[in-house]
């Protein structure tokens, strides 16, 4: 039987039998029909989506990316006849050149046709092709009868050689609070980053090759441990934390870590470190007496320092009352400025001048900013009460109490002073000690009480009579002895323990007769420079401040209530403040660097460098120098700042060996070498490192550790 789809195919004869008769004879007969195919339809280009490879990589011309098809051609006469070869690759056949330059509908349906890349940057590749059935002319493309040849377009991509870049690498220092009690510090992209063209940022990963020793890190929506990796994308999205340990005294953690892309291209491992702060009480508790007036509590800062960081204080009464025992400042947000390490909380006593049972209070510091809590954050006042008229403070109040002014009494009334509800109070400023009577220094500028043997020959004595008063107690501070004084004085003061040049002492009258003499003014540089208040009112009011204003209370604001003003300590003397002050102050160095001798200073921990590159990075991308150092104060305000960790200064002799000179070009006026001036430096080691204690140490410049460096540029 001949079906119609095989009339189609090919010219095929058919044939039809018959018989002819007359009715008397028969004869058979044959009749023949000859069908000739004929093909009318034109081949039409069905898929031309081209082809996407890697540099020098290979790939296949599928069905899915070239089609031709015809319904009256079968696909072994469909025939793709190249017009222009490839230019930056070879067309293969069966894996052997193509020749002669074309092929087939099923070479391409059975995978024998591939493209070859022969490298090189050509990001672009093509061939143009004919299609044919072997009878028409001409082909079909979208609807459109096609003559001239089409291209089939070959994108190659440059194959993916460099690891990820990091761009970003700081160490994350912003602590917060979480809401499960625990402190956790955020890892973003703003501190840690990498890009590549190449990759997307969900395929960019960060290995794990060492963890953090302190605490460990975790995805803050699954709450799930991260222990290998983590991608640039969970960086973006805030979901890495790190969760500090609060069961460890430590400020700081480090984790290791390589960069990589899909394909195993990987960067140098790094580290990143993560710093933080812990805030508490210096003290656990004090000891003061009623008519002590004004008691600083000292909180402390101790960790990383280069970030502002808050933290409330709430008082519990215990015993005694508010407003009736003691009074406090209505601000309960104690803020510690870049830099500061030490804060004071300052308590108003209030003498009464009764007799009355001891009364204990306590301060308790929560809800910290950008810090975490320490184990003190709790600290106990007790106000002694002045059994007639003297305060001798009993250490019931913690037997193991080992030496009275290590856990902070103050105030402690010599015996026989004179009753402070008669007596006026005086406050002798920047007398320092004679050598055998200095006082040690201890972590805060604690004040340490004295026995009469020390009291005794450190004096006032009252011009013109030969009287003496006996001060009732001693502050020293790093630079100055402040002699606390109660009595009646009504002539001119003069320290009989100093030598005759050295006789006048500046005097500041708290509270004095009506009819008193006048004191000597302190000088006018020192007028906002005073030492501890005193809760005494005052006929002529002066400032007074808890502290001497010292490089640990900068950025410490103190409000004068009795002249309503507010001032601020620079660390070097309290000035009075307004938002006028502040905006001037604003406007006097960048953010992130500090003032100090007419220059801006800038710490750089992030990238720390040799002397040499640390010269460079100062002069090329903070447009200052290394550090100049002029002066001991400058110094130590310098250490200070460094968070007492060494750093690179501006001092070398490279230019002549022996000769010191800074890189800015200013006069050596002030050295603080650990041992003396070298007398030739060894080869090599031309620049200047400060170490602890701020001692000065020749160094290489050009190898060695790398260190911090402080940089700076004038106003």
């Amino acid at each position: 039987m001949v079906t119609q789809a095989s009339m189609l195919k090919a010219a095929l004869p058919l044939f039809a039998r018959f018989i002819v008769s007359n009715g008397l004879q028969t004869k058979p007969g044959v009749f023949e029909i000859t069908l000739e195919t004929v093909d009318t339809a034109l081949p039409v280009v069905t898929r031309n989506k081209g082809l996407r490879l890697v540099e020098g990589a290979t790939g296949l011309l599928s069905p899915d990316l070239l089609q031709l098809t015809d319904p009256d051609t079968p696909a072994e006469k469909l025939t793709f006849l190249l017009a222009q070869l490839p230019r930056h690759g070879q067309l293969y056949m069966r894996g052997m050149a193509l020749i002669p330059h074309n092929f087939t509908q099923l070479d391409v349906d059975s995978g024998h046709v591939a493209y070859r890349h022969l490298g090189g940057d050509s990001r672009t590749d093509h061939f143009t092709f004919m299609a044919s059935d072997g009878t028409n002319n001409g082909f079909l493309v979208d609807g459109r009868v096609w003559q001239e040849p089409v291209s089939f377009t070959i994108q190659v991509d440059q194959l993916d050689k460099a690891a990820p870049r990091i761009t970003h690498l700081h160490s994350p220092s912003q602590v917060g609070l979480l809401k499960n009690g625990c402190y956790g510090i955020y890892i973003t992209s703003r501190v840690l980053k990498a890009s590549d063209p190449d990759t997307d940022d969900n395929q960019i990963i960060f290995k794990i090759l060492r963890g953090p020793q302190h605490g460990h890190l975790e995805n803050s929506i699954t709450g799930e441990f991260i222990h290998e990796k983590f991608s640039q994308k969970d960086l973006n999205s805030k979901t890495i934390l790190y969760i500090i340990n609060p069961s460890l005294e430590v400020n700081s953690d480090t984790m290791e870590f390589q960069v990589m892309d899909p394909t195993g291209n990987s960067a140098t491992p790094q580290s990143l470190e993560l710093k933080w702060s812990h805030i508490e009480w210096s003290r656990a508790e004090y000891e003061v007496c009623e008519n002590m007036g004004m008691l600083p509590l000292e909180i402390t800062r101790r960790g990383y320092s280069m970030d502002s960081a808050f933290v409330s204080v709430q008082v519990n009464q215990v015993s005694a009352t508010l407003g009736k025992d003691f009074t406090m400042t209505p601000s309960k947000l104690v803020q510690f400025d870049p830099g500061m390490s030490t804060k004071m909380w300052n308590i108003a006593i209030t003498y009464d001048g009764l007799e009355e049972d001891d009364e204990v209070f306590e301060v308790i510091l929560n809800s910290p900013v950008n810090a975490v809590l320490g184990t003190k954050t709790k600290t106990a006042v007790k106000i002694l009460d002045s059994k007639g008229g003297q305060c001798h403070p009993s250490y019931a109040f913690n037997p193991n109490m080992p030496r009275a002014w290590e856990k902070g009494i103050w105030h402690l009334l010599s015996p026989g002073a004179s009753s402070p509800t008669t007596s006026g109070s005086f406050h002798l400023e920047r007398r320092p000690l004679p050598a055998s009577k200095q006082l040690a220094v201890t972590r805060g500028d604690a004040l340490r009480d004295f026995g009469s043997e020390d009291l005794s020959s450190v004096k006032l004595r009252t011009g013109g009579d030969g009287k003496t008063v006996p001060p009732s107690s001693v502050y020293r501070n790093r630079t100055d002895s402040i002699y606390n004084y109660h009595g009646m004085i009504s002539l001119k003061l003069e320290d009989d323990s100093s030598p005759a040049h050295r006789r006048k002492a500046s005097v500041s009258i708290i509270s004095e007769p009506q009819k008193a003499t006048k004191v000597t003014e302190p000088p006018r540089a020192d007028k906002e420079e005073s030492t501890t208040g005193s809760h005494f009112p005052r006929q002529d009011p002066l400032p007074s401040f808890p502290k001497n204003c010292t490089l640990e209370l900068k950025g410490l604001f103190h409000f004068e209530e009795s002249l309503q003003k507010l001032y601020k300590c620079d660390g070097i003397a309290w000035r009075s403040w307004s938002p006028h002050t502040k905006a001037v102050e604003d406007k006097s160095c960048p953010a992130g660097w500090h003032r100090h001798s007419g220059y801006c200073h800038s710490l750089i921990t992030e990238q720390k460098g040799t002397w040499t590159t640390a010269a460079q990075a100062c002069r090329e991308h903070h447009q200052g120098s290394l550090v100049t150092v002029i002066s001991r104060q400058h110094m130590r305000w310098l250490w200070d700042i460094s968070g007492r960790k060494p750093f690179w200064i501006g001092l070398n002799d490279q230019v002549h060996a022996g000769h010191w000179e800074w890189i800015g070009g200013e006069p050596v006026t002030f050295t603080n070498w650990r041992r003396g001036p070298p007398q030739r430096s060894k080869r090599g080691k031309d620049c200047v490192l400060v170490q602890r204690p701020g001692k000065w140490h020749i160094k290489e410049c050009r190898k060695g550790k790398s260190h911090n460096y402080v940089c700076s540029r004038k106003l």
